[in-house]
């Protein structure tokens, strides 16, 4: 038992240790990629809903994406009446995503929500600090909306270490592509 407690452990300390330049492009459901960094580990553990979870835990530094259809978003957004705050578009979606992070007693936007692109898709990113738990922590968060759905690109680490790695935040959430299925004409 003891070997294997030592083996896990080694193993977690060389992962951790794994240099941190390397980039790997993780595709989900033929759907979407991310560039993320090597010494990251896949993770179930930190949103129900995301479809990409990945982690570093020894450098505080996560990433996760939540996909939903547009189709559904804007449907909701009807069906509940709330077309008048939430318009059914993308000014809408990050609206209401930010609504719910200001409503965080402990979270405070510190940027405007900035229009750019992301690899071509219209895309709005947003910065947050606050607390969480007995956490300082920095939020690094996009908004995507392809044709059909709206991405939610979420990266984080701990407040400390927001110059360090800003970067790298920002790397990943602009390595973001929606893969388009081709179709072959017959």
């Amino acid at each position: 038992m003891r070997k294997i407690t030592l083996f896990v452990g080694l193993f977690v300390f060389f992962q951790s240790c794994q240099d941190d330049s390397e980039i790997e492009t993780i595709t989900i459901n033929n759907q979407y990629s991310l560039d993320i960094y090597s010494n990251m580990s896949k993770t179930n553990e930190l949103n129900d809903e995301a479809s990409l979870q990945y982690q570093n835990i020894f450098k505080e530094l996560y990433v996760v994406i939540i996909d939903e259809s547009a189709e559904v978003f804007n449907t909701i957004i009807v069906d509940n009446d709330l077309v008048d705050k939430y318009k059914p578009d993308l000014n809408g979606y990050s609206k209401l995503i930010i609504d719910g992070f200001e409503s965080e007693t402990n979270l405070k936007k510190i940027s405007k929500e900035k229009d750019t692109l992301i690899n071509g898709l219209e895309a709005k990113v947003v910065e947050f600090e606050g607390k969480v738990d007995e956490y300082e922590v920095y939020y690094h968060l996009a908004f995507v909306k392809s044709q059909k759905s709206y991405y939610q690109i979420m990266t984080w680490t701990l407040l400390d270490n927001k110059e360090e790695y800003k970067n790298k935040l920002d790397n990943m959430t602009y390595s973001f592509k929606e893969i388009r299925s081709k179709t072959v004409a017959k």
